[in-house]
């Protein structure tokens, strides 16, 4: 008799164009309930979308469940094991340093004892470590926020690993309230948090960014790093979230004119965009 494996899962993949990673990750999101994972080299034409399971049926009906006009090319649901996980981030996260003086840094390598503001992140299923421009942005963005205008809160939606909150506690902004659609990823925040010595000082917890309620009060700086479509329908909350600035990304380059255009008729000021060719981030003051 075979003993399931406690720590194994079920993998659905998709591999999609880079112009349908948008609308299907979307429909991940509302059909299936679940963060998709995007793998994409950069100026590449496809993309692969990981959705993870806690069992290999739960993907596999999810593989039949998809529907023949979704835009994917090839799909496909197999068994994960835990140590496969582990060793796809060992594979492809690495310490980096990056803005003024930040320093990411996985919790299996060692931490440098320099001066620098060490980040110690386990990513889990969750999204962010630092590689992507995307978090890259949002993170140097943040150091320069906290430097020219010393906020004292700051509100993280979509906050994925935590990565972006423990910076800011690291960086001394000392009232950090953080969520997530996803109850995995508030999980692995609190373990991530307890890693950098921070645990307790974080407010994390699961809510919507499209739904009233997730801010009693405007936060200094509110950070965004998710879809283009969600910062679209969400810019009024966000804007009436925020009392000084937000740093907004997870943004096609194509798309970043309509998403300064959205929060500029909202009486907002665009500062600073960046990208890298495919994504792009955006810093808007009120």
């Amino acid at each position: 008799m075979k003993t399931k494996n406690k720590n194994s899962g079920g993998q659905l993949t998709l591999l999609v164009t880079t112009e349908n990673v948008q609308p299907v990750c979307e429909w991940v999101r509302e059909v299936l309930q679940k963060e998709p994972i995007e793998v994409t080299q950069p100026f590449a034409e496809e993309s692969r979308i990981e959705v993870y399971f806690d069992s290999l049926l739960e993907a596999q009906i999810a593989l039949k469940a998809l529907p023949s006009e979704l835009p994917v090319q090839a799909a496909g649901a197999k068994e994960y094991l835990e140590e496969d996980w582990t060793t796809f981030w060992q594979h492809h996260f690495q310490t980096m340093e990056l803005g003024r003086n930040l320093r990411i840094i996985p919790e299996w390598e060692d931490v440098p004892e320099d001066g620098r503001i060490n980040i110690i992140i386990n990513p889990g299923l969750s999204f962010g470590t630092g590689g992507h421009f995307t978090t890259k942005f949002c993170l140097e963005a943040l150091e320069e926020a906290v430097l020219t205008l010393k906020p004292g809160t700051m509100t993280d939606a979509g906050t994925g690993s935590g990565i972006l909150s423990i910076a800011a506690i690291k960086l001394g902004i000392p009232h950090v309230d953080a969520f997530d659609y996803d109850p995995v990823c508030i999980d692995q925040c609190n373990e991530n948090a307890t890693r950098n010595g921070v645990d307790g000082t974080i407010n994390f917890f699961q809510a919507n960014v499209l739904e009233p309620g997730w801010h009693s009060e405007p936060a200094d700086i509110v950070c965004a790093n998710i879809l283009t479509s969600v910062l679209l329908e969400a810019a009024p909350l966000i804007k009436r979230a925020t009392k000084k600035r937000m740093l907004l990304s997870g943004i096609r380059e194509i798309e970043a004119d309509a998403v300064a255009d959205t929060f500029i008729q909202l009486g907002c000021r665009e500062i600073v965009r960046d990208g890298d060719g495919q994504w792009c981030g955006l810093v808007i003051d009120v």
